[in-house]
């Protein structure tokens, strides 16, 4: 793909939007085309996977790739061949010492001095690394500014506001949205000086302490996070005044998009979304959410990958990611069940919507007298993923603010040494978000596979 700059971008989203139905169509096909034709050519998995796709296809003579596919074949999976997976781990590893010591300009560095690095969480397998080049950086940048904002009124109250957002996130780590909120500054100047990313795993009272210096005009984050932050209002002590909340990296419950607008007095919008696949539909101001049709196709398929018809359940979705030229996402399996309507929408948005009906396991919830209080599964998986001497872990969350813990020590650690140090780092945690008393016992089982499914689960909820 040829570079697209800002401007071009923005013309790209205007002139899509006033496309008739059939010329919407034929773009996404050259698209595809082009895309495909890129990937087998120099993808050496993709050159092997299409080996017997026909010159004239449709998307539905391309096979679906998963998850575990595209793991066991990593190396041959990118279309830049200098790309490879012990490479990416020494970034990553680079990124993780320069966050710790807030080294700004080693988390600013790319990959290869070209990639942006985005990794899933990796709750329910090996995490999958993906690659983001400039073009899709720049693209989905534009996208989110006009998109995701459900009203034009929001847009308006943000520029008077003077457009400054506060991101919360979990900053630890390439996840999705950290890295997303990043490269809106990279490739959006105007919004540097005007925006903050905070760290979701800090004490909600630093959490409140910065927001109400900052004074933004939006708030985006997890909504377990908002959550914290609406009950911090209801108590006077967030003293901020958003004109709109973006729920993003979590499906947005209807009680906690309620409980969140009511804190704030406004609107609360959302988002659907994947390390793997980005940004894929944004919620309109009726909260269905639009695909981002113009640069992402979604197929909603039973469970034997067949078709499924619009206003019908799905099992599984497959998303192509059009942008997604060094390592192409195409016909990517997700387990995530959507309805998808094809019928008009009120807010003059002509993309088809979807609606949410099943997403795999992404917070967990606990109770601390007559509060609720949520916890994004990647934030909670990742106070132990860095520490040195455990193994491999796997959490088991029970009612009642109860955790049982499966490890395996590291080289020359047991079981018992690598319990009490995953203890207090639970517990420091756990405490910083409001839960004081958690019951935190060893298992006595090790780590390992679920027995119907055979995926390594590392949060399990009973």
């Amino acid at each position: 793909m040829d570079k697209i700059g800002l401007f071009e971008s923005i013309d790209q989203l205007s002139e899509y939007r006033k496309m008739l139905p059939k010329d919407r169509v034929q773009l996404r096909k050259k698209r595809l085309y082009e895309l495909v034709t890129y990937a087998s050519a120099n993808s050496p998995l993709y050159k092997d996977l299409y080996e017997d796709v026909p010159t004239n296809f449709t998307i539905r003579d391309i096979p679906v790739v998963s998850k575990e596919v595209l793991i066991s074949r990593f190396d041959e999976w990118a279309t830049d061949r200098e790309v490879n997976r012990a490479g990416i781990y020494n970034y990553l590893d680079a990124l993780l010492k320069a966050q710790k010591a807030r080294d700004k300009r080693g988390m600013a560095g790319k990959y290869l001095d070209k990639y942006y690095v985005v990794s899933s969480s990796g709750t329910d397998s090996e995490p999958l690394i993906n690659l983001y080049d400039d073009n899709c950086c720049r693209i989905m940048s534009v996208s989110h500014l006009f998109r995701a904002f459900p009203r034009r009124e929001h847009i308006w109250g943000f520029l008077r506001h003077g457009g400054r957002i506060a991101s919360i996130y979990s900053t630890s780590g390439a996840y999705f949205f950290n890295v997303f909120a990043y490269f809106r500054r990279r490739f959006l100047p105007f919004r540097k000086s005007h925006s903050i990313v905070l760290q979701s795993q800090s004490a909600t009272s630093r959490l409140v302490e910065r927001l109400n210096s900052f004074k933004p005009a939006v708030i985006s984050g997890f909504p377990s996070v908002l959550t914290r932050m609406a009950d911090e209002r209801v108590a006077g002590r967030l003293k901020v005044n958003p004109v709109c909340i973006i729920a993003e990296g979590e499906f947005l419950e209807d009680k906690t998009r309620k409980k969140i607008s009511e804190a704030f007095h406004c609107d609360v919008t959302s988002s659907y979304s994947t390390a793997e696949t980005g940004v894929i539909a944004y919620e309109c101001r009726e909260h269905h959410l639009h695909i981002n049709d113009d640069w992402v196709i979604l197929e909603p398929v039973d469970a034997w990958g067949r078709p499924v018809a619009a206003g019908v359940e799905s099992d599984k979705v497959l998303i192509t990611n059009l942008l997604s030229f060094p390592q192409p996402i195409i016909r990517y399996e997700l387990g995530d069940k959507v309805i998808l309507h094809e019928e008009g929408c009120l807010c003059g948005n002509p993309s088809p919507w979807i609606e949410m009906a099943g997403r795999s396991l992404n917070s967990i919830r606990f109770v601390e007298g007559t509060r609720e209080i949520v916890v994004p599964v990647a934030e909670f998986e990742s106070v132990l993923r860095d520490e040195p001497s455990i193994k491999r872990y796997q959490i088991i969350v029970y009612a009642g603010n109860r955790i049982a813990l499966r490890l395996t020590g590291a080289k020359g650690v047991d079981k018992t040494a690598a319990f009490f140090k995953a203890e207090r780092l639970l517990r420091a945690y756990m405490k910083k978000i409001g839960i004081m008393s958690p019951m935190i016992t060893l298992d006595k089982e090790d780590p390992g596979p679920d027995p119907l499914s055979g995926k390594y689960k590392r949060i399990i909820v009973e």
